[in-house]
């Protein structure tokens, strides 16, 4: 009896947290998109892409290459010209969404056996801004850089590790969103148009 009374109240507690696990207060519901930051520039061009991964195989090179278009897409959202004579130039130095597998962990038939994550999914985003005077000079820069890492379940399926590559990846959007936020209101201030 004591056993089950022990289980009840172990369920009780999970399903009482599961029902206070809203977003808290002062933060943004996932996804929801953020108010454009309007600087006064006359244009906003891309400018180098990010580098390409060291000892990369296809589906770290695919996931990748995923989220830089998923990051040029939310940069052009977010940084918008209120006109004026400077360009702004956005350039990619790093994107990363890679799988490697855990140092000292033991993958296959082994890693199964012990139900230790056996692989883990990084990510790295990294952009830099920079203001360019009409005669070529750089008036103002700003680098934002956010990175996360996700250890896998062991025995993940393909499907598995797929939903949680693109999980990654929206948590770094949104990681990126708020460090940008904070890295232009501080560091572009004079280029901030309302």
């Amino acid at each position: 009896m004591g056993a089950k009374l022990d289980r009840r109240t172990v369920l009780g507690a999970a399903l009482l947290l599961v029902g206070c696990g809203g977003a808290p207060g002062g933060q943004r519901a996932p996804g929801a998109p953020e108010s454009p930051l309007r600087l006064a520039v006359g244009e906003i061009v891309p400018g180098d892409g990010p580098p390409p991964l060291p000892a990369a195989n296809f589906i770290d090179e695919r996931r990748s290459r995923e989220l830089a278009e998923q990051l040029r897409a939310r940069l052009a959202s977010r940084l918008v010209p209120a006109g004026g004579p400077a360009v702004l130039r956005v350039e990619l130095d790093q994107v990363a969404l890679t799988e490697r597998l855990i140092e000292g962990r033991v993958g296959g038939v082994g890693g199964l056996v012990r139900r230790e994550p056996t692989f883990a999914q990084e990510g790295a985003l990294a952009v830099r801004l920079r203001v360019i005077e009409p005669g070529g000079r750089e008036a103002a820069q700003v680098r934002v850089a956010v990175q996360r890492s996700r250890a896998l379940p062991a025995g993940a399926s393909v499907v598995t590790r797929d939903e949680a590559a693109r999980a990654l990846a929206a948590d770094l959007l949104a990681q990126l969103d708020d460090a940008l936020e904070v890295a232009v209101r501080d560091q572009l201030g004079p280029w901030l148009s309302g």
